[in-house]
């Protein structure tokens, strides 16, 4: 039997593409899947450094994940309560710089383009023991102080395992367009949204493009997502780099990717920029702008726009990422259970993220899906 390890990687040639083709296929994608991380591990920096996670059996490729790192861990990009408060927000920030944690943290965490796991296999049957071996890599990593993976529930006993704790996460939000014919059906199954929608007394409009995008259209997007990021219940580990550079990005200068606006007297009051792959849309960055969205019911038209898209193109399923607001969680049909599962060799990391994490931003949104549930 050959012995299995793992690597890390920076590239990852078109030839070892086609191994994960069968990959694709079950989940329903295409080999565009892998542009736009392509594109974040070429923007690399010390602080903020994407990498392949790759499984080796011998000398043949048979895993790949998709991973990046970050040091220093500034811990208010996970923890809303300190960005919002002044003073908890300094301390915060010099503690960050003075404990200078290193973190490896799975692409799915950044809640953009989960489309798929963020582990390939060529052959399903071997997705455990390159679980294995990629859990592994990471927990005798000497530079990674902790790792996080938020995942599916899919592996949880591999997770337990190898030692991984398993924390509340939001669900997985997966529109399942099969399950109708159209915009009529599913509003005729949200009544309230129908009435909503028709309340309008200004002029309100959802568009829906393909890439490239004009500079007057990106400068207005990237005004919703500062308004969003400032209110938001969540926001990704590596925030400030990834606002920096996404819209510099193929999602806005190339046609694989739809963006679905809603203009409220010609002013872009929310988007949401969709990749498309195989039979599905998978959400990269979205953003709305308070000032304009509200009483628009700008998100729901959103997600009313991207339904009809995906119907007129004989798409599957639409994937909106982590449950983060009440509006998706009311208007999104399947979840799929995730959690977040964490690692770190020290002690006291581990204490402190067990005793901190019920303030941790996706802990809050592990609550409100509880509690909307319970509604």
């Amino acid at each position: 039997m050959k012995t299995i390890s793992c690597k890390k990687d920076y590239t990852l040639s078109e030839k070892e593409k086609t191994i994960f083709s069968e990959h694709l296929l079950r989940e329903g994608l295409s080999n565009n899947v892998w542009h736009l991380f392509e594109e974040w591990v070429a923007r690399s920096t010390t602080a903020v450094n994407f990498f392949y996670l790759k499984v080796m059996s011998g000398d043949d490729l048979i895993g790949v994940g998709l991973f990046l790192k970050i040091k220093p861990v500034d811990l208010r990009t996970s923890y809303s309560r300190l960005r919002r408060n002044a003073v908890l927000n300094r301390l915060a920030g010099v503690f960050s710089a003075v404990s200078n944690n290193c973190l490896y943290i799975s692409f799915r965490n950044l809640i953009t383009s989960n489309l798929t796991r963020p582990f390939f296999y060529s052959d399903p049957i071997m997705a455990d023991d390159i679980m294995k071996a990629m859990l592994t890599y990471l927990k005798n990593e000497k530079e990674a102080d902790m790792v996080t993976i938020i995942d599916t529930l899919d592996h949880d006993a591999r997770y337990r395992a190898e030692g991984f704790t398993a924390y509340p996460s939001s669900s997985e939000a997966i529109l399942d367009i099969v399950k109708y014919s159209g915009r009529d059906e599913y509003l005729a199954a949200h009544r309230n949204l129908k009435k909503n929608l028709a309340k309008k007394k200004i002029t309100v409009m959802a568009e829906v493009c393909r890439g490239p995008v004009c500079d007057e259209d990106r400068r207005q997007m990237k005004a919703c997502v500062r308004n969003s990021v400032e209110v938001s219940n969540v926001n990704n580990p590596c925030q400030k780099f990834f606002e920096e550079h996404i819209f510099d990005t193929e999602a806005y200068r190339s046609d694989d990717y739809i963006h679905i606006m809603v203009r409220v007297e010609d002013v872009i009051a929310g988007f949401h920029t969709f990749l498309v792959s195989g039979g599905s849309l998978g959400g990269v960055l979205g953003g709305f702008n308070r000032a304009f969205s509200h009483n628009n019911f700008a998100y729901e038209r959103v997600i009313i726009a991207s339904l009809e898209y995906a119907a007129a193109h004989n798409l599957r399923r639409i994937n909106y990422s982590l449950i983060d607001n009440r509006t998706k969680l009311r208007f999104i049909d399947t979840l799929v259970p995730c959690a977040l599962y964490f690692y770190a060799r020290k002690s006291l990391n581990r204490k402190i993220f067990s005793l901190t994490y019920r303030f941790n931003d996706v802990h809050g949104l592990a609550e409100l899906e509880k509690n909307g549930k319970n509604k």
